[in-house]
């Protein structure tokens, strides 16, 4: 493995008697694609939220490039070096494209930005709102919003959520474009097509713990992964 980037260490959250995120160790290399896998109520929204800085672990510890995050705010862990996607797209409906993406950038070079977006698939409509691009065209577009500020780690949850079989691909197309810019991922998702195309490393979580890790083939081949999936185990 390479160089780890981000380190998880044996963190802990409970909500009143429940614990959705159990003594996790997670590393994610850099250059990864990393994506988190589970199924329902495994604890991979919540381990996200405790990485991004929504929530705070009960304990342990999340480390990124050496230095520790715990009592940052996600404002701050941003500043550090790390671009977010969440589900929903978090774009400004009422600005056109080039203006969302003047804000991420915090800069007003536009011929930076038409050649950065020509990768996603959103050039034509730049100086259209953001409000009225199709769903899959806004996933994009706030993936261009997380990554074009040149962080080193980018943690998108669930961005094939409601696309088709084409944007899929087409995302994965983004992201895997992106990674050999020198962008790393951590990646929650349920889509496996997505996973198949573009994972390079799988962590599978299961009732809040670390299940098994390994490359996309050794985990689609694994059985017990087969049934936590089909609720037998």
């Amino acid at each position: 493995m390479s160089e780890s980037i981000l380190k998880i260490n044996k963190i802990k959250k409970t909500f009143g008697g429940f614990t959705a995120v159990k003594d996790v160790d997670l590393k994610v290399g850099r250059g990864e694609i990393r994506f988190i896998i589970g199924p329902n109520g495994a604890g991979k929204s919540t381990l996200f939220k405790l990485i991004i800085g929504h929530l705070k672990p009960d304990y342990g510890d999340i480390i990124f490039k050496d230095e520790y995050l715990n009592k940052l705010e996600i404002h701050q862990r941003v500043k550090k070096g790390i671009g977010l996607k969440f589900q929903a797209p978090s774009i400004f409906n009422e600005m056109t494209v080039s203006q969302n993406l003047e804000i991420a950038a915090n800069e007003t070079n536009l011929e930076k930005h038409d050649n950065f977006i020509k990768r996603f698939g959103i050039f034509e409509e730049k100086n259209s709102l953001a409000g009225d691009l199709s769903h899959g065209k806004k996933q994009w577009l706030d993936i261009a919003l997380a990554s074009i500020s040149n962080p080193d780690l980018v943690l998108l949850d669930e961005p094939t959520a409601g696309l088709s079989f084409e944007e899929t691909k087409k995302t994965g197309e983004i992201i895997k474009y992106l990674n050999k810019q020198g962008t790393t991922f951590l990646i929650v998702e349920h889509d496996m097509e997505i996973l198949k195309q573009i994972a390079t490393a799988v962590s599978v979580l299961h009732l809040g713990a670390l299940f098994v890790e390994g490359t996309p083939e050794s985990v689609l081949k694994n059985k017990d992964v087969e049934k936590i999936y089909l609720g037998t185990s």
